[in-house]
């Protein structure tokens, strides 16, 4: 989300971007002073920017702005007040201001979304196992689970992420159809992912209970790294094709395609080998039950996506 921002002059109404904000700001007449604004007039448009950012936060988002802010991690509106202060106090440029405010935007949205798809692999999975339960714990076919988990992955994440706007301070913005019918899709995609690998390398873990932990370990990693590898390429893939479907200033690029499936692919499979090592080596000790593949195959579509899109938005901004 970039911040848009509007304002009348001569009662003419302009909507201007913070990039077209950051352009006039630096143009200079012949005598160096702004053509645009004044300094109390950069100031109002840094604070109606993070009001704007913060307006698009439901509860969900002002509760993670919230821990960031106590905590101090990462990009928050507690941090973006502080550069706006800085800038008042000449220590910070008016574009280093208006890029940490929208570097808070589209961390924000970028978090949701990361949230969303973690939430919605854990209900595809779950899903999975309450039919695979009512069927008397017999397998189910592979297109069956694939099926129940998109399903799953569709309702959740479009409920997920209606909840935050509903609870934010956009008119309108509850009920938004296109919005609900691409994280529907999206959502599919994440759910058909997280179900697919649900049970697999439970033959190869029983196998191998025996082996040591460094074994486990490792052997977790290998499976994982593969595992991760593809759905990072078909998460980032996938939802890249979708955001270019819905989203009007998205135009799909073959380039840019190839570029985020490689590096979904790559994520994944780091993503994957990690949490695969960490699992096995838990499952060695007999606290998981989860397959390793599994647990990578969610954490690696959800992660991997998010880092790919997070560099896409900073590349457009």
């Amino acid at each position: 989300m970039v911040n848009k921002l509007d304002f009348d002059t001569n009662n003419t109404s302009y909507v201007l971007t913070s990039a077209d904000i950051q352009r006039l700001q630096a143009a200079r007449n012949q005598d160096g002073t702004s053509i645009f604004m004044n300094e109390d007039k950069n100031v109002q448009l840094l604070e109606e920017a993070l009001n704007n950012a913060q307006s698009d936060d439901g509860v969900i988002l002002n509760a993670w702005d919230s821990f960031k802010g106590k905590v101090g991690i990462g990009t928050s509106s507690e941090k973006c007040d502080e550069i706006i202060e800085k800038y008042k106090n000449g220590e910070v440029t008016f574009e280093e201001a208006m890029n940490e405010i929208d570097n808070y935007d589209n961390k924000q949205d970028s978090s949701l979304n990361l949230f969303s798809n973690i939430v919605t692999g854990i209900a595809a999975i779950g899903a999975v196992a309450a039919v695979t339960a009512l069927t008397g714990g017999a397998a189910l076919p592979i297109l069956a689970a694939v099926g129940i988990g998109a399903g799953a992955g569709a309702v959740t994440k479009t409920a997920f992420k209606f909840t935050d706007r509903a609870t934010n301070d956009v008119e309108g913005d509850a009920l938004d159809a296109k919005q609900m019918a691409q994280d529907a899709l999206s959502g599919a995609v994440t759910g058909g992912i997280a179900a697919a690998t649900t049970g697999t390398g439970q033959g190869v873990f029983n196998a191998q209970r025996e082996a040591g932990l460094s074994r486990h370990i490792l052997n977790g990693a290998a499976r994982s790294a593969k595992t991760g590898m593809k759905t990072g390429a078909i998460a980032c893939g996938a939802n890249y094709a979708i955001d270019c479907a819905f989203e009007e200033d998205k135009k799909f690029n073959t380039g840019e395609f190839a570029r985020v499936v490689l590096e979904g692919s790559a994520v994944g499979a780091a993503v994957g080998a990690i949490m695969g090592g960490v699992n096995g080596g838990l499952r060695h000790e007999g606290i998981l039950c989860a397959s390793d593949s599994n647990v990578a195959a969610n954490s690696a579509s959800s992660a991997s996506y998010k880092i790919v899109n997070d560099r896409i938005r900073n590349i457009a901004a």
